[in-house]
């Protein structure tokens, strides 16, 4: 079995999950943004909604950082 390395998105992921814990909203809501950029620009290059990057679908990365600025009350 291959292991799949963490990368940009497991990344941003992690860091607005550690900013958040401290308070720092607008850090916080800057690393969801990265990621979702990020992936966005992966679709862009004709990657689809399936496609895994990092092992996991795109698709399930925009929703993971979708989910936690909402659910942060991060949304803009």
């Amino acid at each position: 079995m291959v292991k799949i390395e963490k990368q940009i998105l497991h990344h941003c992921l992690a860091q607005a999950k550690c900013y958040i814990k401290s308070g720092e909203r607008d850090k916080s809501r800057d690393y969801a943004d990265m990621g979702i950029a990020y992936t966005a620009s992966r679709k862009e290059n004709g990657m689809l909604g399936n496609d895994l990057v990092e092992g996991v679908a795109i698709n399930l990365w925009l929703e993971r950082f979708w989910m936690f600025l909402q659910n942060n009350g991060l949304l803009l």
